[in-house]
């Protein structure tokens, strides 16, 4: 619990004003104002434990995953194939509903007042030096935020991220594992070894035809064709349902004339800007005189980014230019407002004095919304129309099917009440399900279910919020062993792979017994008519071996030297035995500088360790759904 500790003792200071300033820039940097997003469930991508997983989330996390990685490999148009970005953006938003989950099961909660405190310190969100909750919610909306969701997205980054610290400063390392971990990791060991080899011992092995039909008959349960069903089905399809809309072109001229009256032409600036705090250290004349000197660099022709990265005080802009978003006119202090309004595409400000600082401004940007011609916003228009003609037709379609299921005497009779055809899937089996019927509980539902076995119209089977099928069984065919020669070879490599495994097994058990007996890995590799190697002064990373083996290697303890034998397999097959004759500690001196990074290396390592394995142990216990 110390790390819990740590979170609740930590929901204050630097760090916070560092990631709400991260997530204030982030997404308009990447999509801008005017996205539009849905609360309904067709845009549920996955749950975890039950808290669902949106579009918006994932929209969101992929800017953030995006401009991580842009920031790490030190290029700005860095970017990675949709598919994957999306990928990782989906994994980072799983564990992140687990951490959350975590925490909320623990009673650790970080309210929306915590976000709205820390937003209150940032000037973007003042209005005459007092914290303004409409200019909150007029920059989330122009940056593409639904407010309560760039609230809730804050404060569950504010949560994660100090989970993250709590458990980091809960780790820890004693003098004594640093130093027997500096003394492990200058060791080298000398090894003795040989191999007996998968190759060679398949090359032994010659099978009759008899060997191989006892084999199967003995063993027939390897050997069955998998159960497989024929089924009458209808299908519920809102992709169909969208296809058979017709829509009269007098409502979309309709839907086209409210937005006209709805669309917001007020003109949009991008601004980014360096600050100057005023502080104990520099008082409000000497940082205006600082704020000067900038300015004269800038005009000399100094890159604005490189100076808001060498002397601004705002942590949470640096990184990106100082970029503050978005403004309609009214997001920014009044102060840059004023003076927004009177410059040019990337002119530069002279000094704005704040209550606590002074900024120079620059407009990176100027957009005047010009609403679209009717027939650029026609098919747009029409084809949400047709989606929310679709999706009505498509719940009542599915509560009518729901609901017949209970009533209908037989599939047929229920397809005719729905207007809608039936179709047939012809004989196939769980690993040749295809399309829709590869969803796993209309699988479990057509060759597990008593009921539908029986001649019973199955439940309604909804997919994923777009699919709704109901079906019956015409036909089932069971397991039954397949004919011997039709897997003729299929037997006898599965045979010859027991018998390959029974004999490399048999020969090691010997090997090591003898030599735990008394005889030496020479002696006994001479008889088995095997080779015997010996490496020097093997490290940790060493190329000489795979991984695996230098890690037995290296676990094998020292008193184990000269007497002992131990084996690993091989990533080939193949099983090496060997056995440990030296352990020798290289005399590196290792200065106070080096022995420190040394230590927050190994206590980072310990700490990510631990994370991961609570992240698995989280994810093990979980129930996470991916649509």
């Amino acid at each position: 619990m110390a790390g819990i500790k740590t979170i609740r003792d930590n929901l204050t200071g630097t760090f916070s004003k560092i990631i709400v300033g991260a997530i204030a820039v982030t997404f308009a940097m990447f999509f801008g104002w005017g996205t539009m997003f849905s609360n309904s469930d067709v845009n549920i991508i996955a749950s975890v434990n039950g808290e669902k997983i949106d579009l918006y989330d994932l929209d969101l996390e992929m800017a953030r995953v995006q401009s991580i990685l842009a920031q790490r490999f030190e290029d700005p148009d860095f970017t990675v194939e949709e598919e994957t970005l999306k990928s990782l953006a989906l994994n980072s938003l799983i564990t992140d509903a687990l951490i959350l989950d975590f925490l909320k099961q623990n009673q650790i909660e970080v309210l929306d007042l915590t976000a709205y405190k820390l937003l209150s310190k940032n000037e973007i969100f003042q209005d005459n030096g007092q914290f303004s909750l409409g200019k909150v919610n007029t920059f989330a909306r122009q940056n593409g935020f639904l407010p309560g969701k760039y609230i809730e997205s804050i404060s569950d980054d504010i949560a994660i991220n100090y989970w993250r610290m709590g458990l980091g400063a809960s780790s820890f390392i004693t003098s004594k594992e640093l130093n027997q971990n500096i003394k492990l990791a200058n060791q080298t060991r000398d090894v003795t070894f040989t191999k007996i080899n998968q190759a060679e011992i398949e090359g032994s092995i010659k099978l009759a035809d008899e060997e191989v039909l006892n084999f199967f008959e003995e063993n027939s349960s390897f050997f069955q064709s998998e159960e497989k069903a024929k089924v009458n089905f209808i299908e519920i399809s809102l992709k169909d349902l969208e296809e058979k809309q017709l829509i009269d072109e007098v409502v979309i001229k309709k839907e086209y004339q409210a937005y006209l009256d709805s669309f917001d032409s007020t003109s949009r600036r991008s601004a980014s800007h360096l600050m100057l705090n005023i502080s104990e250290e520099r008082n409000e004349e000497e940082a205006l005189l600082l704020a000067e000197e900038i300015k004269k660099k800038i005009e000399k022709g100094n890159d604005f980014q490189e100076l808001v990265n060498e002397f601004s005080d705002d942590e949470g802009t640096k990184n990106s230019g100082g970029s503050l978003g978005v403004s309609d006119g009214n997001a920014f202090p009044e102060e840059f407002e004023i003076a927004l309004e009177n410059m040019e595409e990337e002119q530069v400000s002279n000094p704005i004095l704040l209550e606590t600082s002074i900024h120079l401004l620059k407009l990176t940007n100027i957009q005047t919304p010009i609403p679209e011609e009717y027939e650029s916003k026609k098919e747009g228009i029409k084809q949400s129309l047709v989606e929310e003609a679709a999706n009505l037709e498509y719940i009542d379609s599915i509560e009518l099917a729901a609901e017949l299921t209970y009533t209908a005497d037989n599939l047929e009779a229920l397809a005719a009440e729905l207007n809608m055809q039936l179709k047939t899937k012809d004989f196939f089996s769980k690993g040749e399900a295809e399309g829709l019927f590869k969803e796993k509980s209309l699988l479990n539902s057509i060759f597990d279910d008593s009921s539908v076995k029986e001649g019973n119209i199955s439940e309604l089977i909804e997919i994923n919020n777009q699919y709704g099928i109901v079906f019956e069984l015409e036909g089932f065919q069971a397991k039954k062993t397949k004919d011997f020669q039709s897997v003729k070879e299929e037997a006898k490599s599965l045979l010859t792979n027991n018998l390959i495994r029974e004999k490399m097994n048999l020969l090691e058990r010997s090997m090591v017994g003898k030599m735990d007996g008394g005889a030496s890995l020479e002696e006994v590799s001479k008889e088995n008519e095997l080779k015997v190697e010996s490496y020097k002064s093997v490290s940790r990373d060493s190329s000489l071996f795979t991984q695996n083996v230098l890690a037995e290697i290296f676990n094998e303890p020292k008193s184990n030297i000269g007497r002992s034998y131990s084996s690993v397999s091989l990533t080939n097959g193949d099983t090496l035995i060997f056995r440990l004759d030296k352990v020798t500690y290289l005399n590196n001196e290792v200065a106070d500088d080096q022995k420190d990074s040394l230590e927050s290396f190994f206590l980072e390592e310990r700490s990510e360790s631990e994370l991961v394995d609570l992240q698995i142990s989280m994810q093990d216990s979980a129930s996470v759904l991916i649509n």
